[in-house]
């Protein structure tokens, strides 16, 4: 029998990246719900949207999120619109019955300094400053979540993905992630013919996830062979220096002209994750490889700009 699937944050990376393979996965009917459609920091739109779609199951991935730049210039809308979001989905999810809900979360929700993430240690110790509200505002996605399967019984879960990058982001230059930030700067930089000028160092390391790659981890986990814990680190094996990430963008763009601003910040060191309980539930996935997925994401914003998400 389909099972019909409410996407929230559907115009966004994983959202729109859901959308784009769904036709491989013909056992769902999918919805998606995006931002300009539905505002989820209100109650009523919430209460209406479920009332409409009447869905079986839920993929809550909206957000308001970007990266460092963001996080350091509007620390309190990060958790202000973030916070009701995902206590209205959550909750109007329990309320219409829906018997499936994975929400999106953040590495960035752990603990700063840890050696390696685990689901295990999400509250063992406050995060990094540089991202403190959107992080916090993250972590409770974990607390409601395993409130609500406690006092009612729910099988919800919290997926808490490594730094995902792909075709259809958000480019903003000033507030966005490090890839897709990345990706415009280059751009611009030899279209112009000027230096291509980077935040940092480029030492600190990260761990990337294609998009796509995200989209097919999500609807495997709704599996009903699979019987999901309430948070689950999703993430690739590799991690990789940012001044890598660097060089694979610029030899996408064939530019190498860049200048590092050492006296900006880094953000954190390391958040490397343990994907133990992945690859227990999906032993057999197969994520694609960096160079790949950065290659197909700038040809698709060549091919797309100015016409991309900003």
């Amino acid at each position: 029998m389909t099972k019909r699937i409410l996407v929230t944050g559907g115009g966004g990376l994983v959202g729109s990246a859901i959308n784009y393979i769904s036709d491989a996965y013909p056992q769902y009917d999918l919805f998606f719900s995006t931002h300009k459609e539905h505002d989820l920091t209100q109650e009523s739109v919430v209460k209406d949207l479920f009332e409409s779609v009447k869905p079986d199951y839920v993929i809550h991935t909206a957000a308001f999120v970007g990266g460092i730049g963001r996080n350091l210039a509007s620390p309190a809308q990060q958790y202000y619109q973030n916070i009701l979001m995902n206590s209205f989905v959550i909750h109007h999810a329990y309320l219409s019955g829906v018997t499936k809900l994975i929400s999106f979360s953040s590495v960035c929700a752990f603990p700063d300094k840890v050696s390696i993430m685990k689901e295990d240690i999400l509250h063992d110790g406050p995060p990094h400053s540089s991202y403190f509200s959107y992080a916090y505002s993250k972590r409770m996605v974990d607390v409601q979540t395993k409130a609500y399967n406690q006092e009612y019984g729910t099988k919800y879960s919290t997926v808490i993905p490594g730094n995902i990058y792909g075709e259809r982001d958000n480019y903003n230059l000033e507030y966005g992630h490090v890839i897709p930030s990345l990706v415009h700067k280059c751009y611009l930089a030899k279209r112009d013919n000027k230096p291509l000028s980077i935040w940092g160092d480029g030492s600190a390391l990260r761990e990337f996830l294609y998009s796509e790659d995200v989209a097919r981890l999500t609807l495997e986990l709704f599996n009903d062979e699979l019987d999901l814990p309430p948070t689950i680190i999703v993430s690739s094996s590799e991690e990789i220096q940012i001044k890598k990430i660097v060089k694979m963008i610029c030899d996408a763009f064939d530019y190498h002209h860049v200048v590092w601003e050492t006296e900006k910040p880094n953000g954190q060191y390391r958040r490397p994750t343990n994907k133990h309980i992945l690859n227990t539930l999906l032993p057999e996935f197969i994520f694609i490889d960096l160079e790949t997925g950065i290659n197909k994401t700038v040809r698709w914003f060549i091919e797309n700009y100015p016409k991309v998400r900003l």
